[in-house]
């Protein structure tokens, strides 16, 4: 790699508590978490409340006296929000790149090279503010000449308040001052159980790990650890994460169920949710699949009797047709259920994923190329414009179901629904 690569990281600070604080002004400053599917558990958290001593993880029924207290708010996930408003986080990356590799939901890495060195610290807070006034998210921005360095800068970044959000490490001498001061187990690929076992062996600090011979801990460790170390000392050998995408070959919707399920067809209803989300984003990716594997249990954390089954679904062809797949769920679903049981849980995962340009037909049969459907490029086209589920196959189902999400705290689709747009009165 060339010695001008530089990568900013982009990263949301605590993501999905910003999104519901750009909407509601009055959970600025208090301590706010954001709880898993089904209301279980905090799986993010702000500031406010991590000093508290709220870890993550905590099940939300441990602090529901501080919730009934005032003194913290908890809020259900709306991943219907968060999805939306990652998507105009990232849009607006764009416009300071064409080079923008989406990392997860909350961070993206954006190529800077090009830019003079002297206008980088320039560029990270022009990024920063753009973002803050654009969508309303707060981000920190770490810049420097690899992944992990970039990592190591946006580490600082948020830590360190007189950074103001932004770090530019691509100097050499500050790349070292800061390792010196960061526990080893904050460098991006070192584990807690591998931390531990560095602090063993007096490998306590950044600078203490890239100082270790890449022999020794490719030996002693992993090849992927090597990497990090060949990342902190300024070779850049992580490849995009687009670039792996033909590695991919399965996509699995699944969901604990809100209430207790006995009937088939809450199971069929739920099971067709699964399979129509599957396979929008089987076609968001442009690929289809022939093979798929449909799963129904009950929940293994209680004492009641367990069943837990699951069947394979073969395709006439290589499709990424949602009706194919539905037409196979009802006798699946025969195959499958056991009246007198209580299912916790159910899934659809498509296997065997290929794009229409790697994939090899059989000269000998038609059906075998894939199939694309101009009617779901109307159905994904028409979703996409006035919300998910505009339009949805009817065996979803029209009214709540019992095996929804719990969700007793969720706030509005501000971004995504026409009811739920906040509107602005003068008195």
């Amino acid at each position: 790699m060339g010695s001008d690569k530089v990568i900013a990281l982009c990263d949301a600070n605590s993501f999905y508590c910003s999104c519901e604080r750009v909407f509601d002004p009055t959970l600025l400053n208090i301590p706010l978490g954001v709880l898993s599917n089904n209301d279980g558990c905090i799986v993010a958290r702000t500031p406010e409340l991590k000093a508290l001593g709220v870890k993550m993880g905590t099940p939300a029924f441990k602090v529901r006296h501080l919730v009934e207290q005032g003194a913290i708010v908890l809020k259900s996930s709306n991943y219907t929000l968060y999805g939306d408003m990652s998507s105009r986080f990232m849009w607006v990356l764009e416009q300071f790149s064409p080079d923008v590799e989406v990392y997860s939901i909350d961070e993206a890495f954006v190529d800077l090279a090009g830019f003079p060195k002297e206008q980088l610290l320039m560029m990270g807070q022009q990024i920063k503010q753009r973002v803050q006034q654009w969508t309303g998210l707060p981000i920190g921005v770490g810049i420097s000449t690899t992944k992990t360095l970039a990592k190591l800068a946006n580490y600082a970044a948020k830590k360190y308040r007189a950074t103001g959000g932004v770090v530019d490490l691509t100097d050499s001498k500050r790349q070292q001052r800061l390792m010196a001061i960061t526990p080893v187990g904050e460098v991006w690929g070192v584990g807690r159980k591998i931390s531990q076992r560095l602090q063993r062996q007096g490998i306590h600090t950044a600078a203490d790990l890239v100082k270790c011979q890449r022999s020794w801990i490719k030996k002693h460790y992993s090849v992927v650890l090597e990497r990090t170390v060949c990342e902190l000392q300024g070779e850049s050998c992580i490849p995009r994460e687009d670039e792996n995408t033909g590695n991919k070959h399965q996509i699995i919707c699944s969901r604990s169920f809100g209430g207790r399920v006995t009937e088939k067809s809450d199971l069929h209803s739920a099971l067709s949710s699964f399979a129509t989300r599957a396979c929008e984003k089987l076609r968001s990716q442009q690929k289809f699949a022939r093979e798929a594997v449909v799963f129904i249990r009950t929940d293994p954390f209680k004492e009641a009797p367990q069943y837990c089954q699951s069947i394979r679904l073969v395709a006439p062809s290589r499709t990424n047709d949602t009706r194919l797949w539905l037409q196979q769920i009802t006798p699946a679903l025969d195959a499958l259920y056991q009246q007198g049981y209580v299912y916790k849980k159910a899934g659809f995962m498509l296997l065997d994923l290929c794009g229409s340009q790697s994939f090899q037909g059989d000269l000998l049969s038609m059906n075998s190329l894939p199939e694309a459907s101009e009617i779901m490029k109307v159905l994904d086209a028409v979703n996409q414009r006035f919300g998910q589920q505009t339009l949805k196959p009817a065996s979803i189902g029209f009214q709540p179901a019992g095996w929804c999400m719990s969700q007793q705290s969720l706030s509005p689709k501000y971004t995504t629904r026409w009811s739920d747009i906040m509107t602005v009165g003068a008195k």
